[in-house]
């Protein structure tokens, strides 16, 4: 509150209360600490902590004084590049769905794989980035995503890798997790504190990091957080559509429209957990080809509902008709001169 670090109500915003950013910075030094005090700091460790550090300041600087989005843009391809730098390194292959469990998968070379490592960062960052719009998403969808990438390193260290091999594989995800379900009771509506940008950046290079330290698991994340991932899609594609910039803002989001259709906030946020535990489960009863199948199901299935919901809302305001001529109200100037101005 003294820094002037607070997310005001505006017109493309939700809450109605002036409300404290910089939660992200409690959740990365509960998850710092954590890893510190557990995990030996191996060198994709010391990676991953200061790749999420580099995001939290960028984070931390925008919410302070509002950062142009293409310089916003740059410090998350920073952040990434720090990340991979200092120790996290580059995806060197990927699984083939079509394989047996034990194939290697394909090589990647290295400029392919460092490019790929990079979108695949600052693409995570984006995505958690506008998923955080309601309160307590952004923090329980992670932590569920974490979850799973845990879930995922208990059943390869219980059944195809020596347990202490991977202990970092482990512990990483449920430290996250954990930092996540502490904040949760602060963030959940209506929210004491926002993670902010701060916090949506750091949650999203970490993710993304953690997935790739070890044995990657790419197709798990893409999985989970496949709501999120294709509504960025669709938001990029709509806002070029009507002439805009792909980095500006609305609230035409996925978790808007649920709310236009009269779920609420608190109702869409727990819709949308429910969405991401049934993706999880499918995530572990399936393997190679039919999660590939599963994964194209889903996605065409959700393209749809999001044009549903699209076309509705258009309908829904192009039916709202001015009431007539000899009922208006004669206008005592331009609309704008009538808007109250924002809080102070």
């Amino acid at each position: 509150m003294r820094l002037g670090t607070i997310d005001r109500p505006g017109e493309r915003k939700i809450h109605t209360v002036p409300t404290p950013l910089m939660g992200g910075m409690a959740v990365y030094v509960a998850f710092a600490v954590a890893v510190v005090v557990t995990v030996p700091l191996s060198v994709p460790v010391v990676g991953l902590l200061a790749g999420c550090l580099a995001a939290v300041v960028v984070g931390a600087v925008d919410e302070r004084f509002t950062l142009p989005p293409l310089l916003h843009l740059a410090g998350q391809n920073v952040a990434a590049l720090i990340a991979i730098v200092s120790g996290v390194g580059v995806i060197q292959t990927v699984s083939n769905p079509f394989s047996s469990l034990t194939s290697p998968g394909w090589h990647l070379p290295l400029l392919v794989g460092g490019a790929l490592t990079l979108f695949w960062l600052v693409g995570m960052m984006n995505t958690i980035n506008f998923l955080d719009g309601l309160d307590g998403l952004a923090t329980g969808v992670v932590a569920i995503a974490a979850f799973l990438l845990a879930a995922w390193a208990f059943e390869e260290q219980r059944l195809y890798i020596p347990a202490m091999a991977h202990h970092q594989d482990l512990v990483l995800p449920l430290a996250l997790a954990g930092a996540l379900l502490g904040f949760l009771p602060y963030n959940w509506h209506h929210a004491k504190i926002f993670l902010g940008d701060s916090g949506a950046m750091f949650l999203g290079l970490g993710l993304a990091a953690i997935s790739i330290v070890g044995p990657a698991k790419l197709a798990t994340m893409l999985f989970i957080v496949l709501i999120p991932v294709l509504d960025v899609a669709w938001a990029i594609v709509r806002r070029m559509l009507n002439g805009r910039s792909f980095l500006s803002g609305d609230k035409q989001h996925v978790y808007h429209r649920m709310r236009e259709l009269g779920l609420g906030t608190t109702g869409t946020v727990v819709t949308l957990y429910g969405l991401c535990l049934l993706l999880a489960g499918l995530d572990l009863a399936l393997v190679r080809v039919f999660k590939l199948v599963a994964f194209v199901v889903l996605a065409i299935v959700t393209i749809t509902v999001f044009v549903w919901l699209e076309i509705r809302a258009a309908g829904r305001l192009g039916g709202d008709k001015a009431p007539p001529a000899s009922s208006a109200r004669p206008s005592a100037g331009p609309p704008e001169l009538h808007r109250s101005s924002p809080p102070q």
